[in-house]
């Protein structure tokens, strides 16, 4: 199924009328003038003044794009399309700035379409809207664009240029859709794109790309004619990933949202019924699925106080189903006090050992303390920055200097010829060997320290400087 524009002949009456006047606006306001092609002339003809920031008539550009222009539409209507296309595709590329150009890409663009190259057509279509906004038949675009998604949607192969069929490929004609509504956003024909993309999508098996093109039709498009079909094809599309009740059941809640949806903002809508029986299998679904939970807090985990609270929820879910009937029935006997059957496990280790309540307490602070201090590690793991401080060693009367570690300039000192290998010497203070000669412990790594410097006189000063400034600072007041 493909929703087309002509819906019906009454809404083809009423939105005819609306779009006429809608495509009339482009053209009455355009500061693009159009061409029209003059079969008994052979020439194109404009339709307006040429604004003065294009090539004017009379100019060299102007003329020579026009005679290209005509070239390539005699040989178009002769049927030879490959020199038509060369001819326009001069015009693009040499004259691009006269009135012309868009035509060009307007009718490469159409040449393509019919030569069922989908791809380069929707490009040239794009171009237009891109480079020449303004360009007056800017209706007749969108509406090429959107033929390109029905042709591939209709099944129609893309051929390689233009003469060797290929195989199907249905994602062309949602591009070209998706064209439509990213350059028409306020168009007729965007929320029909959104549509059929969605329909294209779910054919393919992708669910997650319709879900997506409905969700942008349902809240960008409220008042379209589509809405309520886009409430249960969305609907439908959700139950369609539903796996059953043993799985996850987020997409059977949303199922269940818009079938209630559907069934709420268009209660006299075609599709009623189809909405009231996907809505009766989720719920079904859904608390078949609670039933099962409580099974396994009642059967396997020794658990009445959860089994219940599954029950229940099943019984909420769909108080008139059978699954309903079954969960009373197990209620009733844990009321009763019956056990669940004993399972071979439980035959070979005893049933099990249901933690208390203050025991699932503590291990719940126990995870969460886990959890924080989790995070807490990872926080310091990443603010950690790798490598040792940078700092700077200040000698008095002479600009700073960068190092990194202690003690240990960067530049210049780490070039100079007095630069050894650090260790550990015999007293256990760091100490300097030539180079290789480094003690090491057994398995081969030097020992740590903190290197305190290149040995030069130079360094030399400035430790001692630093050090008497750290004794001084250490002193009592008046003492220094």
């Amino acid at each position: 199924m493909i929703y087309r524009l002509k819906v019906s002949h009454m809404q083809l009456r009423v939105t005819g009328f609306f779009l006429a006047v809608l495509w009339a606006l482009p053209a009455l306001y355009a500061a693009f003038p159009g061409v029209e092609w003059v079969q008994e002339e052979s020439r194109w003809k404009l339709l307006g003044d040429v604004p003065k920031s294009l090539d004017q008539p009379g100019s060299t550009e102007h003329e020579s794009a026009a005679e290209l222009m005509a070239q390539a539409r005699i040989a178009q209507d002769k049927g030879s399309q490959w020199t038509a296309l060369g001819l326009y595709d001069d015009v693009v590329d040499d004259y691009p700035n006269t009135a012309f150009a868009p035509e060009a890409h307007y009718q490469r663009g159409f040449i393509y379409t019919q030569r069922h190259q989908f791809e380069s057509a929707n490009k040239e279509f794009n171009a237009i809207i891109r480079r020449y906004p303004e360009y007056p038949n800017f209706n007749q675009v969108i509406s090429s664009q959107y033929k390109i998604g029905e042709l591939v949607q209709d099944g129609e192969r893309p051929y390689y240029w233009g003469v060797i069929p290929g195989f199907r490929d249905y994602q062309l004609g949602v591009d070209a859709y998706e064209a439509v509504v990213k350059n028409a956003p306020y168009s007729e024909y965007a929320p029909l794109a959104l549509m059929n993309a969605a329909i294209i999508a779910n054919k393919e098996d992708k669910q997650e790309e319709a879900i997506d093109a409905l969700d942008r039709l349902i809240n960008n498009y409220p008042g379209s004619i589509l809405s309520s079909d886009a409430y249960l094809t969305l609907a439908q599309t959700y139950a369609s990933l539903v796996q059953g009740a043993s799985y996850d059941q987020e997409a059977t809640r949303q199922a269940l949202s818009y079938y209630s949806d559907y069934m709420i903002l268009f209660p006299k809508a075609d599709g009623i019924y189809e909405a009231e029986a996907g809505l009766y299998y989720m719920r079904e679904t859904l608390a078949m699925s609670k039933y099962k939970l409580g099974d396994f807090y009642y059967k396997f985990r020794n658990n009445s106080r959860a089994a219940l609270t599954f029950y229940n929820e099943a019984i909420t879910v769909d108080p008139s189903s059978s699954v309903a009937i079954q969960a009373r029935e197990q209620i009733d006997k844990i009321k009763a006090g019956i056990k669940a059957p004993m399972t071979p496990v439980d035959w070979i280790f005893g049933r099990y050992k249901r933690p208390s309540e203050r025991e699932y307490l503590e291990q719940s602070e126990v995870d969460n303390l886990e959890d924080e201090a989790f995070q807490i590690e990872s926080t310091e793991q990443f603010m950690e920055t790798p490598g040792a401080e940078a700092g700077e060693v200040f000698t008095p009367g002479e600009p700073p200097q960068q190092y990194e570690g202690i003690g240990v300039p960067v530049e210049p000192f780490m070039e100079e010829p007095g630069m050894v290998e650090p260790g550990v010497g015999p007293d256990g203070e760091p100490g300097f060997y030539p180079p290789g000669e480094a003690p090491l412990y057994e398995d081969g790594i030097l020992q740590p320290y903190n290197p305190p410097g290149p040995a030069n006189p130079k360094q030399e000063e400035v430790d001692k400087f630093q050090g008497e400034q750290a004794t001084n600072q250490d002193l009592p007041a008046g003492d220094q």
